[in-house]
């Protein structure tokens, strides 16, 4: 499976906002698709016959984009990376007695490892119960959660688990008047901020990566680097949003193929009436907002909802992309894709 990396600097801030004005820590996968079809207009045209790569990323599945960290030593240039997929949105069995400061710690978890997703798939029985728990990995960094082998590969010591990689604050700001320079609204303003984390030799740095399923050619690839120059989110005046490097990689296709007792999104979805009845645990995000294109006036967009990644369906559904344009708005069309990007979960006994 082909993955796209993307590298801030250290204490590069971000700005992914909501439908609601709050700030979000996953980039979803409409946002990017929208993202990634605005640079590709903007470097070949928005007429479909002549840019091909229109069709291309209309047919092709994306992932959203999700954090990873690089372990770095700098010693022996050693790397080791651990990628991580959004907490499944199962629910926990009970266990009782349970700690009560580290079911705390459990329930901030919102990233697990691809080593602990395969945990997952493991400890799957036939019956379609699944006994995997949190308790089993090892947590880190407010939000991650991967096993005790990949924690033990990224170098660090066992009680570096409350350091903070990603970190989200609310800043004040204030609005200066254009006329008189005095100042006017007070206000907070929420930003995510990247953080490096070194501790004698071994430097640890999040990333982020998006995961495509679909053609690739110099175009795409063209149009995704140009996306990391121009930076993702919102508040890209003030210098957030952008990337220092993106580099390619591949993850084992196993992962992503087979058949599974159970399907979750990695995408958000927009489901079609038929494939509603497929859903098993969900939660739901409300996308609305403004036009962004320099080819009409920025209306609002239509409301809707979508399928929270992580959500868990009974089989596998494809999603819809949709034309959210208001109906005064006729200078092109406005697409959400709201396809589905799925990953088995619960590995079927005839499955590896």
């Amino acid at each position: 499976m082909k993955v796209f990396k993307f590298y801030p600097k250290n204490h590069s801030k971000f700005h992914f906002g909501s439908g609601h004005g709050k700030l979000e820590e996953t980039f979803s996968s409409d946002k990017l698709f929208s993202a990634l079809y605005n640079c590709a207009v903007m470097l070949y045209g928005q007429d479909k016959e002549e840019n091909h790569l229109l069709n291309l990323l209309q047919n092709s599945l994306i992932s959203s984009l999700y954090p990873g960290i690089r372990s770095r030593n700098l010693e022996n240039q050693k790397e080791v990376e651990l990628f991580f997929l959004p907490r499944p949105l199962l629910p926990q069995a009970y266990e009782e007695n349970k700690d009560l400061k580290k079911h705390k710690k459990e329930k901030k978890i919102r990233y697990i490892s691809i080593g602990a997703f395969e945990h997952l798939n493991n400890s799957w029985q036939d019956s379609g119960k699944c006994e995997f728990t949190l308790s089993d990995l090892k947590t880190f960094g407010g939000v991650f959660a991967c096993t005790a082998e990949e924690f033990q590969s990224l170098g660090i010591a066992e009680g570096a688990e409350n350091i903070k990689l990603l970190d989200f604050d609310a800043k004040p700001r204030v609005v200066i008047s254009r006329f008189d320079d005095h100042s006017e609204n007070f206000f907070f303003q929420e930003e995510g901020e990247v953080t490096y984390y070194q501790k004698n030799e071994i430097l640890l740095e999040p990333f982020m990566y998006f995961l495509f399923d679909g053609q690739i050619d110099s175009r795409l690839i063209a149009a995704i680097r140009f996306m990391a120059d121009e930076g993702l989110g919102g508040k890209r005046s003030q210098g957030m949003g952008y990337f220092e490097e993106v580099l390619e990689g591949e993850l084992p296709n196993e992962l992503f193929s087979g058949k599974g007792q159970y399907y979750m999104n990695l995408s958000a979805v927009y489901p079609s009436i038929e494939e509603v009845d497929d859903l098993k645990y969900y939660e739901l995000v409300e996308r609305s907002g403004y036009i962004y294109s320099k080819y009409g006036r920025p209306l609002r967009k239509k409301r809707i909802r979508l399928l929270k990644e992580g959500s868990i369906f009974s089989r596998k559904i494809d999603g819809r992309i949709i034309d959210i344009s208001p109906e005064v708005f006729k200078e092109h069309s406005v697409l959400l894709n709201g396809r589905a990007f799925l990953i088995p979960l619960g590995r079927c006994s005839n499955e590896s």
